[in-house]
């Protein structure tokens, strides 16, 4: 039982840290749901993860999450309230586990990308986006009449599909800046890829919790540091070492 307590507040002070940045508040009119798929190994085009995410977004706003990162926050906020009530815990492995744990806010023409390195909690500002629109290509996606536009965003080329009829300026992750909502976006080799699930009307809350602010160079300078010696110097075995080459390898594509 002392065990179980103290992976249960082990998971709680990690918990609390993540929740613990500043919360910014907005209400969405619009809940997009598209399901985000990427390869983690580029050596092996079937190490394929896929998660769904969610787009609350109005006029100005937007924030993107993964789904079952959510869920799993609800559920763990739930355990929390039963353990506080009952002094019984349940058990944080039976919650749904989330792969995609980075979230997004836009807020105009800022974008902003937060992201978990260990127990960590990073927020970056990114580059806005300089598509070119091609009015002859198009295709329909559900029911809606897509336009495909193009950009080189750092060294990879994307190509997006979004539409006129719905006129939110938004889409999934950072993508952004064409006169209608993204349906639809991937890199010419399809290492990313967002796909359109859904879309209703919605009025929640747009909530976004910043972490640490740093540069986008930062991040990555701390990513690299993390991969490297995820314990942060807590162990350093043989074992451990080619544990970290050998992940190195398998997990080597970074949206950012």
């Amino acid at each position: 039982m002392k065990k179980k307590l103290g992976i249960f507040f082990y998971f709680l002070l990690i918990f609390i840290k993540s929740q613990s940045p500043k919360l910014e508040r907005d209400i969405s009119i619009l809940e997009v749901r598209y399901n985000f798929s990427y390869i983690t190994d580029t050596l092996n085009i079937e190490s394929v993860v896929s998660e769904p995410m969610i787009l609350l977004a109005n006029s100005n706003k937007s924030v993107y999450y993964s789904e079952n990162y959510k869920a799993f926050s609800d559920g763990f906020k739930k355990q929390l309230e039963t353990a506080i009530k009952t002094g019984s815990i349940g058990e944080p492995g039976k919650l749904l586990q989330s792969k995609v744990r980075h979230c997004v806010y836009k807020d105009n023409d800022s974008i902003y990308i937060s992201n978990h390195l260990g127990n960590d909690f990073y927020t970056f500002r990114t580059e806005n986006i300089h598509w070119k629109i091609d009015n002859l290509i198009t295709k329909v996606i559900q029911g809606y009449k897509c336009t495909k536009a193009v950009a080189k965003v750092g060294k990879r080329i994307y190509i997006a599909w979004f539409t006129h009829e719905i006129l939110v300026n938004d889409g999934p992750y950072k993508f952004k800046g064409l006169p209608g909502l993204i349906l639809e976006v991937s890199d010419e080799k399809k290492y990313f890829n967002f796909e359109f699930l859904s879309i209703t009307k919605t009025n929640l809350s747009i909530e976004y919790k910043k972490g640490l602010l740093i540069t986008q160079a930062q991040y990555i300078e701390k990513r690299k540091e993390y991969i490297n010696d995820p314990s942060q110097g807590k162990i350093n075995t043989p074992e451990y070492r080619k544990r970290i080459e050998e992940n190195k390898k398998k997990f080597n594509n970074f949206l950012e």
